[in-house]
């Protein structure tokens, strides 16, 4: 099905030798990703951290632990359902100090319809299957005795799924590209025949 909400995961990610510095960077940064984003008409409830982390760099090259900085890293994750503009919100991200673009995923706000069809076809497929079988015994389905559903999964496909260039030369004066995908909507099903 063709995918209309699309998560955007943007970050910062600073590197310094003093952890209070490393860290006081990439709030700052955060903090101006986030209100371009607000300023590029995402609404504050579609904006959420993904993950912030601080970490020790160490160099192992002479044989001991030598510690050499610190990394930090804060990363938000953008829902939006304007998919004609996901592009631009990766360049306002970017323009406003993100250095990092984690993932852009697609997906449906409501997979509902897609979920049931994908069962009933999932249904069909294994009485078809079950016929088959029953035919090449010589014999033929008399009843369903059980029918369980097994597992129903949305998840971005990532067919005609393309990000050119997603960060784009300095001083480019084309946009990031993001096409959305199809999404698939897949549905199994465990299915008990009496035979006859």
């Amino acid at each position: 099905v063709e995918s209309d909400l699309a998560i955007v995961t943007v970050g910062v990610r600073e590197v310094s030798d003093d952890v209070l510095k490393a860290q006081s960077a990439v709030n700052d940064k955060i903090a101006a990703v986030r209100q371009a984003l607000l300023d590029a008409g995402v609404q504050e409830a579609d904006i959420s951290t993904d993950s912030i982390n601080i970490y020790a760099n160490y160099d192992y090259s002479d044989g001991a632990e030598i510690l050499v900085g610190y990394t930090a890293n804060n990363s938000l994750s953008v829902r939006t359902s304007d998919m004609e503009n996901v592009g631009a919100l990766i360049d306002a991200a970017f323009a406003a100090g993100a250095n990092t673009l984690d993932n852009v995923q697609f997906t449906v706000q409501d997979d509902t319809q897609a979920r049931e069809q994908a069962l009933t076809k999932a249904v069909e497929d294994a009485r078809r299957k079950a016929d088959v079988l029953a035919a090449a015994a010589g014999m033929q389905i008399a009843s369903i005795e059980s029918i369980a559903e097994t597992g129903v999964y949305t998840y971005d496909s990532m067919r005609n799924y393309a990000v050119a260039d997603a960060i784009m030369a300095e001083g480019s004066s084309a946009g990031t590209l993001v096409q959305a995908a199809l999404v698939s909507v897949d549905a199994s099903v465990s299915m008990e025949f009496e035979l006859q």
